[in-house]
């Protein structure tokens, strides 16, 4: 089903004769690309894109289905929206409510010549389309490779910001926009910091490094965590002391991947991974949800957390990213992008999750 056709649907359901949508990633799949400015308007009968100067040749090119409105100073978006709602003879207009400021929220409720009810279009992406199932694919390779390049490329001595400019620079490489959001290089000590953008810290041998990432490909996301053992000091993987930790953390994420299928409530996923690090003694140590949808926004709903209860459906893509977080001694986290399938759940990343060491060299 078109997104069109999808959201024409929704109206229906809520009694709408119309939505104007403002938001950059509610707006993105009408326009064919990312802009913050410009609205869409979605009817019953017809769909309309009102932009500016800047951006009208590009959503000329990028839009078909769709009747392409110029504003400026004397052709405002109320006045175009006034027009178009008189005359389909429409009243009830959506709009949305969290995404726009109060002040604006109010000039609209004066300017425009409807009943505007408060609305959120975010469940609409919930669900992908085939065509953004295969952009995502590729912004996850984009990751996978990625991540394969930097666990040979980090040696002892290098500051955590180099690496965090390498891996960036080769997702650009490989075709990505710009990186998801601000890459995470955690290592040693700093790894039980779940946030910890790259720093100016040297790597040191024997630490583990915590990295966090993603690509941005054709207006989507990518998410990926691995954590790797610097070489340089201990003789194997194993004889490190948070070798117990990082074990943990890759089984209870294996468990909760396991546990992805359709119909399955989101907070039972989380709840296996929960109960595996707790069992093993580290339940206080793991303060996030277990992980959470993605497309266009890195972070969207649902949620693999202890109080959402969405059901899972095919063709829905979620992060697995459980972790463990020591103050004073490190961390470990490990997140893959799954799609939700028929049958269960596909991993879109294949670089293996054993405790690979940076370098050339790995224990397996």
């Amino acid at each position: 089903m078109t997104c069109l056709a999808t959201l024409r649907l929704w109206l229906e359901e809520q009694h709408l004769d119309a939505v104007l949508i403002s938001s950059r990633q509610n707006k993105q799949p009408h326009f064919g690309f990312a802009s913050s400015a410009g609205y869409v308007l979605v009817t019953r009968q017809t769909a309309h894109i009102m932009v500016d100067f800047r951006y009208y040749a590009q959503a000329a090119e990028n839009t078909r289905g769709y009747q392409l409105h110029l504003m400026n100073d004397q052709n405002t978006m109320p006045a175009i929206v006034n027009a178009l709602m008189a005359s389909e003879q429409l009243q009830h207009l959506g709009f949305e409510g969290q995404q726009v400021s109060w002040q604006t929220g109010c000039e609209w409720n004066k300017h425009l010549n409807a009943t505007l009810k408060a609305i959120s279009l975010d469940g609409l992406r919930q669900i992908k389309t085939p065509a953004e199932i295969a952009i995502i694919r590729q912004a996850c390779r984009i990751a996978d490779l990625s991540a394969e390049h930097i666990r040979g490329f980090i040696t002892p001595g290098m500051r955590e910001s180099d690496v965090a400019a390498e891996l960036e620079w080769f997702m650009k490489q490989q075709g990505a926009q710009k990186p998801a959001f601000d890459t995470i290089v955690a290592s040693g000590p700093r790894g039980a910091l779940p946030h910890a953008k790259a720093s100016e810290k040297i790597i040191v041998a024997g630490e583990l490094v915590t990295l966090d990432f993603g690509a941005r490909y054709q207006g989507y996301c990518s998410d990926m965590t691995r954590t790797f053992l610097v070489a340089g000091h201990y003789p194997a993987p194993e004889k490190h002391p948070l070798w117990s930790v990082y074990q943990t953390v890759l089984a209870a994420q294996l468990a909760a991947i396991a546990a992805v299928r359709p119909g399955v409530p989101c907070c039972e996923v989380d709840a296996v991974a929960r109960h595996m690090i707790h069992r093993a003694g580290y339940g206080d140590y793991f303060g996030h949800n277990t992980g959470h949808a993605i497309g266009i926004e890195v972070h969207e709903n649902p949620r693999f957390s202890p109080t959402d209860t969405t059901r899972l459906q095919p063709g829905m893509l979620l992060t697995v990213e459980p972790g463990i977080y020591l103050e004073g001694r490190g961390g470990v986290r490990i997140e893959d992008v799954v799609l939700v399938t028929a049958d269960g759940a596909e991993v879109l990343y294949t670089l293996p999750k054993t405790l690979l060491t940076t370098g050339e060299t790995s224990w397996m």
